[in-house]
């Protein structure tokens, strides 16, 4: 379903301030306080877009900790990401392949710290995957496979 949805000045730029404090898009942030006010979010459990922050907080943290060439896939790089459940009430969840496109479109080799991060690609030049998991696997500061 869409909604066209018209807020008074004032609500556009309080809810644009917020989407960007929370680096989401606006539409993300509508969805998870609608979620939050009908309780199918709990209340005790994140947001979409607390979770995204949450995740790519400690990304940032790890990959600043790491020495060049270390090798690493998000789960690793995250305790949140790692424990996301890929199947959330019997339906499959997106929201682990939503932030890791996101972080590898978005932040990888564009933003501070992660300008030294590169995904690592084979000879053929496809992405190396992890094999539990089939995880795209980046490296810090390091050079290409």
């Amino acid at each position: 379903m869409r909604i066209q949805f018209y807020p008074s000045e004032e609500l556009e730029k309080k809810l644009n301030n917020e989407a960007e404090q929370l680096e989401v898009s606006v539409s993300t942030l509508v969805n998870d306080l609608l979620n939050k006010h009908y309780g199918l979010i709990p209340a005790t459990s994140l947001s979409n877009s607390e979770l995204r922050k949450k995740i790519f907080e400690e990304i940032s943290k790890f990959v600043t900790n790491q020495k060049p060439g270390k090798e690493f896939d998000l789960n690793e790089a995250s305790e949140t990401f790692k424990h996301i459940e890929m199947v959330y009430a019997g339906k499959p969840s997106i929201i682990k392949a939503q932030i890791g496109k996101e972080f590898n479109n978005k932040y990888v080799g564009l933003v501070e710290p992660f300008t030294t991060v590169k995904q690592v690609r084979l000879k053929n030049d496809k992405p190396k995957l992890t094999v539990g998991n089939r995880a795209a696997i980046y490296v810090v500061g390091g050079n290409n496979v």
